[in-house]
């Protein structure tokens, strides 16, 4: 009897002991899961899905490996030739030519990913027109080509940079943010240390300045003596050479910003008869075509508005009479504010004592009651020393401004970006955007206009390919809001001049004409 007590026990305990270690085994099973799930499910903010739309827009086909040079584009074996060729075209019609990749040793290449510019243009008309160049993935491109003018016309192809040299460019701004160097000046009790300031200094002892409003950190190194809030002022700094020997083959004159070799003659264009162009007024949320206008005479023609062309200074100032032009950017900005206090008579500058190129500048019409004001935008700025007080965020700015009769905002925003990842670049435009966006609310009538991108920055650190990608960004961030584009890259790309970041006065002329177009439409 005892030992089927015991027995009895025995089973006991084992159903126990069983059911507790199913009971928790079934708690493993349902809790261990669910808390893993949990935990890695984050939901995408809507700025995580537009930085990833945004960096999609820029991808590039960059090259499938790494090559020699003797191995990449060459301007002088590739060529160009008319698709579908005629003795006559007609203005207005569409001309495509058809564009091969070939390297060194005139092989043609397999793949795509070349820079190439492409206008129309006639030196005797001093006219010009940019054209639009399609990838075709396999070395070879199509150019196409709206004709605008009767007479001559020539095509002109230029490889700005080859698939490899992009592949080297694209790797640089993703890893060497620290290709361009900034001064910081700490002065305290008449000691002063001058150190290196960037926007970011890995691994090293730095003072560290952060915006939290704008989400923005500037670094400098610490200095050996004075303390971190001693940082007074900024300037420019040194160009560290972050191209190998080898690297830097692939951005010698003889392969960038080149003609391409054609054997395509001079083109015959005849007038378009019955034309009936009924133009629309220059207003906010107009998109910019392709191409967006074109020179003729010297003078800029838009094709997005019926815009004007104030050859002389009484219509300028007539044009902002009443209004205050705020100007925020960089020197490519200035050009504007020293272009009508050059061109305007009554328009006169006051000294506001502070260096020239930060700003801030300060121009007034006494006669025509009216204002133009220019600042620079926040670090990174590459410019003379200045107070680090004297820098302003553009949307700061943008926030401090109220509800006032004739406001005319003028910014642009990408010069001084392009050594750096476009993600960097994409923040501070967020900022901006919401700045605009909240100034348009308390302010409807504000005219906002966004000067783009320009050609001529043929540098192998900053160059048009970096210029062309940020602008591809700011147009895209903007496409939405009821801001007017000064699509002041065509007017650049397809001058009879050569191509500068400081254009010539006459390409200015024709940017600021436009800019006031969109100011005073009628």
């Amino acid at each position: 009897m005892k030992k089927l007590l015991l027995f009895l026990a025995l089973c006991m305990l084992s159903v126990i002991v069983m059911f507790i270690y199913a009971l928790t085994q079934r708690q493993c099973s349902i809790t261990v899961p669910i808390q893993s799930q949990t935990s890695n499910i984050s939901e995408t903010s809507d700025q995580d899905k537009e930085l990833h739309t945004l960096l999609k827009l820029t991808e590039w086909l960059l090259p499938p490996k790494k090559t020699t040079l003797e191995y990449s584009t060459h301007p002088k074996t590739s060529v160009f030739f008319l698709l579908h060729p005629r003795s006559t075209y007609i203005v207005g019609e569409k001309l495509e030519v058809l564009i091969i990749a070939k390297d060194h040793k005139g092989h043609a290449k397999s793949y795509g990913g070349d820079f190439f510019h492409a206008k129309l243009h006639s030196p005797s008309l001093k006219a010009g027109v940019s054209g639009t160049v399609m990838d075709n993935f396999n070395g070879s491109y199509t150019a196409s080509f709206i004709l605008q003018w009767p007479g001559e016309t020539m095509v002109s192809i230029k490889l700005m940079y080859s698939s490899e040299a992009i592949g080297i460019l694209h790797e640089k701004r993703a890893t060497r943010p620290d290709k361009i160097h900034f001064k910081g000046y700490f002065m305290k009790s008449g000691i002063e240390e001058v150190v290196e300031c960037n926007v970011d200094l890995p691994r090293e002892d730095v003072c560290e300045y952060y915006d939290e409003r704008y989400e923005e950190k500037w670094v400098c190194r610490r200095p050996k003596t004075l303390p971190c809030d001693a940082y007074r002022d900024h300037s420019s700094g040194p160009v560290q050479d972050v191209l190998s020997k080898e690297e830097h083959e692939f951005f010698s004159k003889g392969l960038i910003d080149q003609e391409i070799l054609t054997t395509v003659k001079t083109l015959h264009v005849l007038p378009q008869k019955d034309v009936i162009k009924v133009p629309q007024p220059c207003r906010p949320g107009l998109k910019n075509p392709n191409p967006s206008g074109f020179y003729y005479q010297d003078v800029w023609n838009s094709l997005v508005c019926s815009n004007q062309h104030f050859n002389n200074s009484k219509k300028i100032a007539t044009c902002l009479s009443g209004k205050m032009v705020y100007m925020f950017g960089d020197s490519t900005l200035r050009g504007w504010f020293k272009y009508l206090v050059r061109v305007v008579p009554t328009l006169k500058q006051i000294s506001l004592h502070v260096p020239l190129h930060p700003g801030p500048l300060l121009a007034t019409d006494a006669q025509y009651d009216y204002l133009v004001h220019f600042r620079a935008h926040q670090k990174p700025l590459r410019m003379e020393r200045t107070r680090v007080k004297e820098l302003h965020y553009i949307a700061s700015e943008l926030d401090g401004l109220g509800a006032r009769t004739g406001l005319v905002i003028v910014l642009t925003c990408w010069a001084h970006f392009s050594t750096y990842p476009l993600e960097l670049y994409i923040r501070r435009l967020w900022h901006i955007r919401e700045a605009v966006t909240q100034l348009l609310e308390r302010s409807p009538d504000t005219k906002i206009l966004i000067k783009s991108a320009n050609t001529g920055y043929n540098y192998a650190l900053v160059n048009d390919w970096l210029s062309y990608q940020m602008d591809t960004v700011m147009r895209a961030m903007f496409s939405k809001l009821p801001v007017t584009i000064v699509d002041v890259w065509q007017m650049t790309s397809c001058h009879h001049l050569p191509k500068n970041v400081h254009p010539a006065e006459i390409i200015i002329k024709n940017e600021v004409a436009l800019m006031l177009s969109f100011i005073c439409p009628e």
